[in-house]
């Protein structure tokens, strides 16, 4: 984390710190009891839930910074009319502004679309339609309710709460909270908090607090798939659609929802800096505990990709990923930032560079880092973090082939109170002529069972170089061929070709 990252984050940290100290001394280890009726049914016991609380609302005050050439607005009407317009410098008086009604449908085409593809209706609660704009928001607070959001269309991919259809625009320092003002059950949310579909728009020092969806507490194990099991109804952050240049500097966000924090499709370039990615995670066996609902509904089995029993002794992400890519994805760029508590928190496979550098990962829900370009593009993460928690560190099976790629991590302890599962370890890595470094930066022993890496398998590890730092056991698997291996762990199996070098710890 940089000193920049660190400074504007103290405060905060330093807060929430004393929660993680409440969660480790419960009983569930590491976890915080919630009776949220806006996320589960009445009739279950309050759902056990692993997550950073949100900063505190800022106090609204009379007494606020105007810069020069900026021009107060004092109300949510007036807010909604500077977003119409280009060029200018908007300070919002600080306050909380709750939002009950929403903007006039927009109709859009897609900036780089397809030649022949029609343009679309979208419904949002904000249709930020004005280019070139700077937004001063600091102290403000925009609450975002449920019932609001459950007037737009229930059409998929039709609404979002804040759609950025204007390019070149600055939004500072604001507070954006969904309020779950409805029960469980009884709300529809719009697919993203936020939809940019244009370019070079940048979030700086803004919070957001994510909430509401249908099923929550259960993962993904309900309500997706070719099958209806039921209804889903994501609500991600943010989604970049064919939008080029966006920034996310100094921000943290708290995603208390089951969709992706960021999630970005046709994209060329984008940054995140010095911000915070913030998740939920929930013991499988509370799960158990409950007398109403999905799970019980179905004798505790999972429904996704096959019915099988809910595992014991588990934790499970509540969202989905931190920072992921879909189609035609290039120049990801993430320095200076912590993701915790997040399914897949990087899932990049991209066809263009990717580049982390200082970035840390903690507690993910389902494993750390997934980075690949295959021949496309550069793969850089260099100087990177992560613990061995409750799921692997690395996953490198889902796409393309690693190519010349760079990879170097930390590896950390969880926290005192993590137990870990059956499924933690330092993961599964592959690639071509790539590098891989392991730096061992723990104060205390990792269990034998967790501390292993596999090479290989899946897909193939040749004519790489592996350098373990670390105690950890590297399991060399048969298509591991043409490699340097230079491990302080011992090394396990012998693949093909491959010279093994034991060293000492730095």
């Amino acid at each position: 984390m940089s000193n920049t990252m660190k400074h504007k984050f103290s405060n905060v940290l330093a807060v929430q710190a004393l929660v993680v100290v409440a969660w480790i001394a419960c009983p569930a280890g590491h976890a915080q009891d919630t009776k949220d009726l806006g996320i589960q049914l009445a009739g279950n016991p309050p759902m056990q839930i692993i997550r950073r609380e949100p900063p505190p609302l800022p106090e609204p005050t009379e007494d606020f910074e105007v810069r020069e050439g900026f021009q107060v607005i004092t109300t949510l009407d007036a807010f909604r009319q500077v977003t119409k317009k280009d060029n200018q410098k908007i300070r919002m008086k600080p306050g909380v502004y709750r939002a009950m009604g929403v903007d006039p449908p927009v109709t859009f085409r897609a900036l780089r679309a397809e030649e022949g593809k029609e343009a679309t209706t979208q419904e949002q609660i904000f249709a930020v339609t004005g280019s070139g704009n700077h937004f001063d928001l600091r102290g403000v607070v925009f609450e975002t309710p449920v019932s609001v959001q459950n007037t737009l269309t229930r059409k998929t991919h039709m609404a979002d709460t804040w759609r950025i259809a204007g390019s070149s625009n600055t939004f500072e320092g604001g507070y954006f909270r969904n309020v779950v003002d409805m029960d469980y059950l009884t709300y529809h949310n719009a697919s993203n908090e936020f939809e940019v579909v244009n370019d070079n728009n940048t979030f700086l020092d803004c919070i957001f607090v994510i909430k509401g969806c249908k099923p929550y507490g259960y993962s993904d194990y309900y309500g997706k798939g070719r099958e209806a099991y039921t209804k889903l109804n994501k609500h991600s952050f943010m989604s970049l659609e064919d939008a080029n240049g966006t920034q996310v500097i100094g921000c943290q966000v708290y995603n208390q929802s089951f969709g992706h924090a960021i999630h970005m499709h046709k994209v060329d370039g984008v940054l995140i800096k010095d911000s915070l990615i913030s998740g939920v995670l929930r013991p499988t066996n509370d799960i158990f505990k409950e007398k109403v609902g999905l799970a019980r509904e179905n004798d505790f089995n999972i429904l996704y990709r096959g019915k099988r029993p809910i595992p014991r002794n588990e934790v499970i992400p509540l969202t989905e990923d931190a920072i992921r890519s879909y189609n035609e994805v290039k120049n990801v760029v993430v320095l200076d930032t912590v993701v915790e508590r997040q399914r897949g928190c990087f899932q990049l496979l991209c066809v263009g560079d990717i580049t982390l550098e200082n970035v840390t990962v903690r507690e993910c829900g389902d494993f750390s880092y997934d980075l690949t370009a295959g021949k496309q593009g550069k793969v850089v993460m260099k100087n990177c973090f992560a613990d061995v928690a409750y799921n692997p560190v690395f996953n490198l099976t889902r796409g393309e082939l690693p190519f010349e790629a760079f990879y170097e991590v930390t590896i950390l302890n969880p926290d005192k109170g993590v137990k870990p599962t059956r499924r933690s370890s330092l993961g599964v890595i592959c690639g071509d002529r790539s590098t891989f470094i392991f730096h061992d930066g723990t104060t205390r022993p990792l269990h034998r069972a967790v501390n292993k890496l596999v090479c290989g398998g899946k897909k193939p590890l040749k004519n790489s170089q592996v350098t373990n730092y670390t105690k950890a056991t590297l399991i060399l698997e048969k298509n591991v061929e043409n490699c340097v291996i230079k491990s302080v762990g011992p090394v396990q199996g012998q693949g093909k070709n491959n010279k093994i070098i034991k060293i000492r710890p730095k």
